[in-house]
């Protein structure tokens, strides 16, 4: 990375620290002081000289991935990007570098505290802008392995709040991961995949969680039902148990001509071997793309869709919030 991280964390600001750190290193790709392909410290490097939970970095690192700034590969670290959404984000933070300076000028020629006229400008905003004061807040819980990007696009869509994916390995490693969660949102919502760990977690809180799953388009069931006999074929996700899940789907679905084995993208040298060895790749959508250009003629996507009845529960989230 070109510039050392001057980060700050402030408790005594009303912005959760994972706001703070986020809005920061958005700041500082947006400005060009952290360029495309600089790697950002491990989660638990960030937390050392923040003085943070390793888990808050890591919500951090998950909510710049899923905004599409980040890359995020065990084994090989987290990295900026360089694509259409970090220029978009370098144009608005010079427009609003150039607002902001003129603002501190102005502020400082009439003593008046930073501090004080940016959480005053907060106020107008909640108090003048109906869309920011009544956006829902959701937090969606899912593992690592499977395809959480799926979901909470799915949930953006049909909702239109604003949701933060929750991992669940987090979750399970410290009460105050829980007690974030439920400050930092209006709505929990789960996978079928979690949802009895995911109520056994939050029942002394009396919380309602919100179910919701997945299928996948028929299509995809003919096409792997014409498939030869014994033909090798690969379920990839990015973890195993994502892969599991998506090869259990063509299992109740009654194909079970073929020999199937399910991997995570996590697993590298693995991964490559299991594509050699396979007639047909399948891969969802989380990790379509690199598979792709590792084996072309091999791989395919698997298209999931929400169950319809989930659908149902996210547009009477949406209707009653």
């Amino acid at each position: 990375m070109s510039t050392e991280l001057l980060l700050k964390a402030d408790s005594r600001l009303n912005f959760s620290v994972n706001t703070q750190i986020k809005e920061q290193l958005k700041w500082l790709i947006g400005l060009g002081r952290i360029i495309p392909g600089d790697m950002l410290p491990s989660a638990n490097q960030m937390a050392d000289l923040l003085g943070l939970n390793r888990n808050t970095v890591n919500l951090v690192y998950t909510q710049l991935r899923d905004e599409g700034l980040l890359s995020m590969h065990k084994g090989r670290g987290t990295q900026v990007l360089d694509n259409a959404k970090v220029d978009e984000l370098r144009k608005s933070r010079e427009t609003m570098q150039q607002l902001a300076m003129k603002t501190i000028e102005q502020a400082d020629a009439q003593r008046i505290p930073l501090a004080d006229i940016f959480i005053a400008g907060l106020a107008y905003v909640l108090l003048n802008d109906a869309d920011v004061s009544e956006r829902m807040r959701i937090a969606f819980i899912e593992c690592k392995e499977h395809d959480h990007l799926f979901y909470r696009k799915e949930i953006e869509r049909i909702t239109h709040a604003e949701v933060t994916t929750v991992f669940l390995e987090d979750l399970a490693s410290t009460e105050s991961s829980i007690t974030d969660a439920l400050e930092q949102s209006d709505v929990i919502i789960t996978t079928l995949n979690h949802a009895d760990e995911v109520k056994k977690l939050f029942s002394p809180y009396k919380k309602i969680i919100h179910v919701i799953g997945a299928t996948i388009e028929m299509p995809l069931l003919l096409e792997i039902s014409k498939l030869k006999s014994g033909s090798k074929v690969s379920f990839v996700c990015l973890g195993k148990a994502g892969g599991q899940w998506m090869a259990r789907n063509i299992h109740d679905a009654g194909i079970t001509q073929i020999e199937s084995q399910a991997i995570g993208i996590d697993h590298r040298d693995q991964l490559l071997k299991t594509i050699e060895y396979s007639d047909k790749v399948y891969a969802s959508a989380a990790v379509f793309k690199e598979l792709k250009s590792l084996a072309p003629d091999k791989v395919e996507m698997y298209p999931m869709v929400l169950e319809k009845s989930s659908e149902n529960i996210l547009t009477e989230i949406s209707e009653k919030e």
